[in-house]
């Protein structure tokens, strides 16, 4: 059954163009053709543009940050009340005048004191100053990030250029490494959005590559 199933998922005409198997795409130590498991790749290479991203955020983008005379502004915490930290988390971090004034009744306290310690709690999720720039410092070096520049062969299959190959590497590891990162980065109204344009990256990166 295992076999069976591993002839289904690597049908050569599910993967490759018409008129191409598998046979087609044996390798030679002069030829590398590219190879759907040549992906899985991309994985170790994320988990390293991680620690490369810590490091840079830490040593490089913060210290600059500083040299550049960027202050974080001193922010009031709101003071621990588990039931309006309960409202805030499972309905709404902004409550009309009606659910303050209920709020106000659970927690025996005056509703221009619980519309202050939403305010304050929101102020709270606000990335700092320095979180902006370190995350806008990454993006900027991203940037620069170009595509080799090669002339694709007219035959297929065409054996896959080294330079090619980790140009695709290294933007699939970039990519997934800011899925991973992406609950722990600076909270966005566009996140789902964001989440399902790098999907249709990969996907379209992917079949590019292969």
């Amino acid at each position: 059954m295992l076999h069976s199933l591993n002839e289904w998922l690597w049908w050569h005409e599910y993967w490759l163009p018409p008129g191409i198997t598998w046979e087609d795409m044996k390798e030679s130590e002069d030829i590398h053709y590219p190879q759907p498991q040549d992906l899985l790749l991309s994985i170790p290479c994320a988990l390293l543009l991680i620690i490369i991203r810590y490091l840079f955020e830490r040593f490089v983008a913060r210290p600059l940050g500083r040299k550049l005379g960027l202050r974080d502004k001193v922010r009031l915490n709101a003071p621990p009340n588990p039931v309006l930290e309960t409202f805030y988390a499972t309905h709404s971090k902004d409550p009309k005048e009606g659910q303050l004034i209920s709020l106000s009744k659970q927690c025996d306290l005056p509703t221009r004191k619980v519309e202050r310690w939403f305010r304050y709690r929101r102020n709270q999720d606000k990335p700092s100053l320095t979180t902006k720039f370190c995350e806008a410092s990454l993006c900027t070096a991203s940037q620069h990030l170009y595509g080799p520049s090669w002339n694709v062969p007219s035959r297929c299959p065409s054996p896959l250029l080294p330079s090619v190959f980790w140009y695709y590497m290294l933007e699939l590891s970039f990519y997934f490494s800011l899925v991973c990162t992406l609950p722990f980065d600076v909270k966005r109204k566009v996140i789902l959005h964001t989440f399902i344009n790098f999907r249709y990256f990969f996907k379209e990166q992917g079949w590019s590559c292969l």
